[in-house]
């Protein structure tokens, strides 16, 4: 049996996370010869600043007719709230559509944005303010993991905020200067997995078995992915952002490695439970009777992580419909063939997502129960 807390096991936990950052640069493409040493930022609004309001007068209301149906007009004094400007009051003009915005009120907090034009500076509502609601039901969030899971939930929002950390400080940014958008991805992958689980569960032999299960897994999505992204005739142009990704300053960027690389990243999101909840199940029912041998582990263990597919692959699919339920509304009025409509990249991507994704979710079942039952039922 694995020591957890002898010296040897970090030493090899500690070689695992050099493997994988190694495993970071592993896919560096050749186009890093491209790189500049500029600090240019990531999306470049020209001659634009922005700044937080108050509509603290409505000055005049007016509604017309045409082809959008009834847009209200409004003459509005907003006060800036930040920046150069702050405490200024502006006269502005904003349109709203009945069928899609509601008129702004008194109180209502937006967003400014400054055009600097050749003569003079031009000032228009770009849309509602809504940091400070979702600060607050993120700050909801964090109270019920806390409440509810207590230290463990804590050490899983520390391990979200790694998360975060990795893709957004480390993964993009290598991408963005011309490094393998699926050799980066598939290294983040791994060491949000390894920490993030280690962080939420603590480091034993459990968690031990699910980051190798997880890791194992992961390997099989990028296979089944790049299969179906090959077969499929994808080249990761299925959406308008990564249209505008391949022209300019990021057309180094190898966009069908960048759908292969989301792929994997999305299918961490799911393998991380399945593998740390099978393992845990396998782990209790050795407690309860130490005298099970692998092949009784391996069919009870895997006889609740049946249960557990049922739920997850309805889970998941309801997670993706849920996200582009518009698109399911348009795919369902069309008057377009099903067929040509499934065939259009944009759609086939988001068939392959969730497909992979259920997949190798599936695959994780028995995989981490296999590990499981090996490690608990030798005798």
């Amino acid at each position: 049996m694995f020591n957890f807390n002898s010296k040897k096991s970090w030493q090899f936990f500690l070689l695992m996370m050099g493997g994988i950052v190694l495993s970071m640069g592993s896919g560096h493409s050749l186009t890093r010869a491209q790189e500049t040493e500029t600090t240019t930022p990531i999306v470049t609004d020209y001659d634009e600043q922005f700044y937080q309001g108050e509509v603290v007068e409505i000055m005049e209301e007016s509604e017309s007719e045409g082809w959008e149906g009834t847009t209200n007009h409004q003459t509005l004094q907003v006060e800036i709230e930040n920046g150069e400007l702050k405490g200024e009051i502006l006269t502005l003009e904003y349109e709203s559509t009945a069928n899609s915005q509601k008129s702004l009120e008194v109180g209502d907090r937006v967003v400014i944005v400054e055009h600097a034009g050749a003569e003079q500076k031009e000032y228009t509502i770009f849309e509602a303010y809504r940091v400070p609601s979702l600060a607050w039901l993120f700050m909801i969030f964090v109270g019920l993991t806390a409440l509810i899971s207590g230290k463990k939930g804590l050490s899983s929002l520390l391990g979200l905020a790694f998360t975060f950390l990795v893709l957004i400080e480390g993964a993009v940014p290598l991408i963005i200067k011309g490094w393998d958008p699926l050799g980066v991805s598939f290294g983040a992958a791994l060491l949000i997995m390894v920490i993030s689980i280690s962080l939420a569960h603590g480091f034993h032999k459990r968690t031990f078995l699910a980051i190798v299960s997880t890791a194992i897994t992961l390997h099989l999505a990028l296979a089944l992915g790049w299969m179906a992204v090959s077969f499929s005739k994808l080249f990761g142009l299925g959406s308008e952002d990564a249209v505008f990704l391949s022209f300019g300053e990021f057309s180094n960027i190898d966009l069908k490695g960048l759908l292969l690389g989301a792929i994997v990243i999305g299918s961490l999101g799911v393998l991380d439970d399945i593998t740390t909840a099978q393992t845990a199940t396998i782990e209790e029912i050795h407690k309860a009777n130490t005298k099970l041998h692998f092949k009784d582990l391996y069919q009870r263990g895997l006889s609740v992580g049946k249960e557990h597919i049922a739920s997850l692959v309805n889970t998941l699919i309801l997670a993706y419909v849920g996200a582009s339920f518009p698109i399911l509304i348009l795919l369902v009025s069309s008057t377009t063939p099903l067929w040509v409509t499934l065939n259009n990249e944009f759609m086939a991507e988001e068939i392959v997502r969730t497909l992979i994704g259920s997949i190798t979710l599936i695959t994780a079942v028995p995989i981490s129960t296999v590990l499981a039952a090996w490690m608990y039922g030798r005798k």
